[in-house]
């Protein structure tokens, strides 16, 4: 019989799930996922979605592309509620996946990646191995729920949403800008989901479209 152990942790940034693939003569039986999580906001004016940015330091991106797992820490000694720490990318930033209380449904930490589930965070801090087992973190950043969303707004987290709408099966042009026809849709979706159908992305509207 083979080791079995955790070949490759995946972190699907736009789903906020984390999957787990395993080797090995019993890998076929072992929990997979997926399990919630939240990654790095990023500091203001930061784009995260860019690969190179999110891999350089003092950017609170979580980092996208492959990463070896470097070591494994019972907590964080600064920050003891972080629990079974699995590190990865450079060691000089710091980050790593790890058991956390608060995990919302957007971006939210300072570039680590935050799993609701502490039994998932120690199945990935047991079962991993340093140098063997690699973090993959791909896929584009949610937008910030606490950002409200009106007409006349032109951003990303504006085409973000309007791409969630059209996954939900709303037909809509994915431009960046908040004009008639998205508010129309926004208002539809709300409506479809009995909410308030005011037009406005606040909190309410982000979690149902990305729940």
């Amino acid at each position: 019989m083979t080791e079995t152990y955790i070949s490759k942790v995946n972190v699907d940034l736009w789903k906020q799930e984390v999957t787990l693939e395993w080797t090995g003569s019993n890998a076929a039986s072992q929990k997979k996922g997926p399990f919630h999580c939240t990654p790095g906001a990023g500091i203001s004016g930061v784009n995260c979605d860019n690969v190179a940015t999110s891999q350089k330091a003092n950017t609170d991106c979580t980092p996208k592309g492959e990463f070896p797992v470097l070591w494994h820490d019972r907590k964080f000694s600064k920050y003891p509620e972080a629990e079974w720490v699995t590190r990865f990318q450079e060691a000089s930033r710091g980050i790593a996946l790890h058991y956390y209380p608060r995990v919302p449904e957007f971006p939210s930490s300072h570039g680590c990646v935050r799993i609701k589930s502490l039994e998932a965070a120690k199945l990935i801090y047991d079962n991993t191995k340093a140098g063997k087992s690699i973090v993959k973190v791909y896929g584009e950043l949610r937008p910030n729920f606490n950002n409200t969303l009106r007409r006349g707004a032109k951003n990303e987290d504006v085409k973000k949403m309007q791409r969630q709408l059209s996954n939900k099966g709303y037909t809509l042009t994915i431009d960046g800008d908040f004009g008639p026809g998205t508010e129309a849709k926004v208002k539809q979706f709300q409506s479809d989901k009995r909410l308030v159908s005011d037009g406005i992305c606040g909190s309410q509207t982000y979690g149902a479209l990305f729940a």
